[in-house]
């Protein structure tokens, strides 16, 4: 049975949408195992050996429409069954990153059940990928 290829490393031409796109963050990192593996791994300055597992826990609906925001974290993994990681994207300054840093952070704290210790939680770790100032000549 032949299969159609659906991606090929050859493509060239524009691109509608950057990955300054939270859509198109979230949907890259979703649709690519490879991607989410080595960005973490980058990040985190872990080999990639030692990633044994990354999981989105938020996935995306794949196919909403492009303009749509909601206020939700962009993509969050599970690393290895163990640590959870929260991937934030924030495009325009809306000088609120400290706060929203922390509100997100925070809610993944709350992953205790009744009668668990806290020794149980999780690590959690936030990466925000910004830029606090516009380069010259970009919008």
């Amino acid at each position: 049975m032949k299969h159609k290829q659906v991606f090929s490393m050859n493509l060239t031409g524009p691109i509608d949408y950057g990955f300054r796109n939270d859509y198109m963050f979230r949907a890259a990192l979703q649709l690519s195992q490879k991607a989410l593996t080595g960005l973490i791994s980058s990040l985190l300055h872990l080999p990639p050996s030692a990633i044994k597992s990354v999981t989105i826990t938020n996935p995306i609906a794949l196919g909403a429409t492009i303009e749509d925001k909601d206020f939700i974290l962009d993509t969050n993994v599970l690393l290895n069954n163990n640590a959870l990681i929260n991937l934030e994207m924030q495009v325009n300054n809306l000088y609120n990153w400290p706060e929203r840093s922390l509100s997100y952070l925070c809610r993944n704290f709350d992953q205790l059940n009744k009668g668990q210790n806290y020794s149980e939680l999780k690590p959690v770790i936030h990466i925000g990928f910004f830029r606090l100032h516009p380069v010259p000549g970009t919008p």
